[in-house]
């Protein structure tokens, strides 16, 4: 039988990171000495709240169904959380409990976006953004930030980026991979931007605990509140409460738009896991400045990784003001010879790194960025020193 398929699926792209993720496990599972930095997550363990309440609720036999929004009182706890952040008041129907920050995203993409909407992503962007936007049918405009301005979003190039056909603008502060951390004045030119234009703002603030002095979080709507009715927010326990793996995410907006994004959840995966959602709750009421436990430590090994990195003959990185990337340029090394093989952009640089050096990092092509790679600097002190010399010999040897 000859094998047919619609469009939708030709659209659905691989996560590379993901991919990449998988690649160095099988590795691993054949007996390779790998060092990875390509994963997005802590180097700590869940809070102990957290974990103590889990293990109450299975006890306690809190296993069946919950409403597919999630419960009443974990979403009164995120709205109590935002009310801090934002100084504006929140209700629970206004939250929605997703699987992760990406379903967070995607939800509220679907309930604002269709087939041939522009929607504004800054570039670098985060690779399952721009593949979420793909997989609806929607057109990413990539708005290209740069190195020298600590890639901050200007407002000459959204307004260079606008067409009658721009929907939506999605932004990440903190973010990934750069670590940039927006200022005031850019947060200004994208409230004035998206009021003036009358469009949506989708603000994915996963890394929003996680930010070093002398940058500091500052939630959008706080600042500029008549953001209230064109703002959605996608954010989580992730990567605040080093609680990846439980997937808990949350969606704040406003009302009409958690309904339908609600009514997606509800036809996909329904509710997030019941164990998960009081390990939230624990966590959000118990340990709500979580990530302060550790900001102190992962602002020294982000010190020691970009001081390495800069090092390097050849190798320009910015310093990061939250998340827990480094994203260094190494245009230098493009065009390089290993052997008899050209290293023509950051993937080869990347697959020479984990073939020879049996070290990972994700290249920057997965990031709208070609000539850099991401490494992820929240790993054990000495992993990272180990890590970071084989990427040293690596690249020196391509001299």
């Amino acid at each position: 039988m000859k094998k047919v398929f619609p469009k939708a699926p030709k659209r659905i792209q691989p996560s590379g990171t993901m991919s990449l993720f998988n690649t160095v496990e099988q590795m691993r599972d054949a007996g390779a000495d790998i060092v990875s930095f390509t994963a997005g997550e802590l180097d700590i363990n869940s809070p102990e709240s957290a974990k103590m309440a889990a293990i109450r609720a299975i006890n306690e036999n809190f296993t069946r169904y919950t409403i597919s929004d999630g419960t009443s009182e974990l979403r009164r706890a995120v709205a109590e959380y935002l009310q801090k952040q934002t100084d504006q008041k929140f209700n629970e129907n206004q939250i929605l409990m997703t699987n992760g920050c990406k379903q967070a995203s995607y939800n509220l993409l679907m309930a604002i976006a269709a087939d041939s909407d522009e929607v504004l992503l800054p570039a670098p962007y985060y690779p399952s953004h721009i593949r979420q936007l793909e997989m609806l049918g929607c057109t990413p405009v990539t708005v290209q930030t740069h190195l020298e301005d600590n890639y901050q979003l200007s407002r000459e190039a959204l307004d260079q980026a606008l067409t009658s056909r721009t929907k939506a603008l999605l932004i990440t502060s903190p973010h990934n991979p750069t670590g940039a951390v927006y200022t005031l004045n850019t947060l200004k030119d994208i409230a004035e931007f998206v009021i003036e234009n009358d469009l949506w703002l989708l603000s994915d603030e996963i890394y929003c605990g996680i930010v070093f002095p002398p940058a500091r979080f500052e939630s959008i709507l706080k600042r500029f509140p008549r953001l209230r009715n064109r703002l959605l927010i996608a954010n989580g326990l992730s990567k605040s409460f080093a609680m990846t793996g439980w997937r808990i995410g949350f969606a704040a907006a406003p009302e009409e738009i958690i309904r339908i994004a609600s009514n997606v959840q509800a036809n996909t995966t329904s509710n997030v896991c019941s164990i998960s959602q009081k390990a939230a709750l624990a966590a959000l009421q118990e340990e709500p400045d979580y990530a302060g436990n550790f900001i102190g430590n992962l602002m020294s090994k982000r010190d020691y990784a970009l001081n390495y990195l800069n090092s390097i003959d050849g190798v320009l990185c910015n310093q990061p003001g939250g998340a827990f990337y480094l994203f260094p340029n190494i245009q230098h090394f493009l065009g390089s010879k290993f052997q008899s093989e050209v290293l023509d952009d950051s993937k080869a640089v990347a697959h020479y790194l984990l073939t020879e050096h049996k070290v990972a990092v994700v290249p920057g092509e997965e990031f709208g960025a070609e000539g850099h790679f991401r490494i992820s600097f929240a790993a054990d002190q000495k992993v990272l020193e180990k890590g970071l010399a084989r990427i040293k010999k690596g690249l020196e040897q391509l001299k």
